[in-house]
C-alpha cells in the first residue's frame, strides 16, 4: 500500500501521463456533443483536486472510486467526472441537462434564486445539493459515487463563463464565430475549441494547475460561495467571453486560455474545499489506499 506522500505524488504523476494520453488521442475520437471543458478538462480538475486533499480524505475518494492502483487513477476520474454528460441524453436523465448551467440576465450583475433558478433546478442550486449527498450518513455506495460525479462535474462546468452566461443566446450557442478557418459556436469555442487547440500545441502535454489559494475565512463551506462562484463566471461572460470580432484571432485565444487556465485552477481548489468536508463520513468498506 502507499503511504499517503506516495499516494499524492502518484496523483500528480498521472495528471501528467493522463494529458499526455488525451493528447495523443484527441484527434483520434469523433467530437462528441459540446459540454464544458470536455472530457480532458473535467479530468484535469478532478486529479488536481484529489491531489489538494488531506491524505484521509484523498484515501476515501479513492476508495469511492473504486481505485486501487496508480494505472487506474485517470480512466476512474476521468469517468466519474465526466459521467453526468454521458446520461444526459438517456430518458431517465433529460431531467438533468438543466443542471449543467444557469442564466443571469446582462443587466445584472447578481445571482438571484427566485428569478434565476425558481425551481432550484441550475448549478448553482445543484452544487450544494450533491455535496449535501456526497456526506450523508448511511447513502449507497452507488448514491455517494453518483453524488460525487456530479459534485466533480458541476464544479468543473460552473467556471466556465457561458454556463453562467444569458437566456437570450443560450450562452453563447447562438454566437457564430470563426476560428483558424473554421466555424463554430462561441459556446463551442470555450467548451472544447480552445482546449483542443492549445493542448495539442504543448511540446510537453503537461498542464500543471496552481493551486487557487483558499480562504483565509475558516467558517464552514456554505451555498452562499457557490453564489459568488456563479458571479464570478457571470462576469466573465459579460467581460471576457465575446470577442470583438467573429473571426478570432490569436490575441483574444490567448487571453480566453489565461482564464480557462486560471478557471480550472479555481475550480479544483474550490472543489477540494467541498470534498474535504464532504468526505467526512467514511465509505462502506473503505481501504487505506492505492497499492503500486
Amino acid at each position: 500500500m502507499l503511504d499517503s506522500s506516495m499516494g499524492r505524488r502518484f496523483i500528480r504523476m498521472n495528471i501528467r501521463l493522463f494529458l499526455l494520453f488525451a493528447v495523443l488521442t484527441l484527434g483520434l475520437s469523433p467530437a462528441p456533443p459540446a459540454c464544458a471543458w470536455g472530457r480532458t478538462g473535467h479530468a484535469i480538475i478532478g486529479q488536481a483536486a484529489l491531489a489538494q486533499l488531506e491524505p484521509a480524505k484523498q484515501a476515501r475518494a479513492l476508495d469511492l472510486l473504486g481505485v486501487s492502483t496508480a494505472a487506474a487513477l485517470p480512466a476512474a476520474v476521468e469517468e466519474v467526472c465526466f459521467w453526468p454528460d454521458t446520461v444526459r441524453e438517456l430518458p431517465q436523465w433529460t431531467w438533468s441537462a438543466p443542471l449543467h448551467f444557469v442564466n443571469i440576465p446582462r443587466s445584472s450583475a447578481r445571482y438571484d434564486r427566485q428569478r434565476d433558478c425558481p425551481d432550484g433546478r441550475c448549478v448553482t442550486e445543484a452544487i450544494p445539493k450533491y455535496a449535501a449527498e456526497l456526506g450523508r450518513p448511511g447513502l449507497g455506495r452507488e448514491r455517494r459515487w453518483q453524488a460525487f460525479a456530479w459534485l466533480c462535474h458541476l464544479v468543473g462546468d460552473l467556471h466556465q463563463p457561458l454556463h453562467a452566461g444569458f437566456r437570450d443566446d443560450r450562452g453563447g450557442n447562438l454566437v457564430e464565430v470563426e476560428f483558424r478557418g473554421q466555424r463554430y459556436s462561441l459556446h463551442q469555442f470555450w467548451d472544447r475549441t480552445l482546449v483542443d487547440d492549445r493542448l495539442h500545441e504543448q511540446e510537453k502535454p503537461e498542464l500543471r494547475l496552481d493551486p487557487w489559494p483558499k480562504s483565509v475565512s475558516t467558517a464552514p463551506w456554505t451555498p452562499a460561495d457557490v453564489a459568488a462562484w456563479t458571479e464570478e463566471s457571470h462576469e466573465l461572460a459579460v467581460t471576457r467571453a465575446y470577442p470583438s470580432d467573429p473571426v478570432i484571432g490569436e490575441g483574444f485565444a490567448d487571453l480566453s486560455w489565461a482564464v480557462i487556465r486560471q478557471q480550472w485552477s479555481k475550480a479544483a481548489t474550490r472543489l477540494a474545499h467541498v470534498l474535504d468536508l464532504a468526505l467526512d463520513v467514511p465509505v462502506a468498506g473503505e481501504v487505506s489506499g492505492p497499492s503500486d
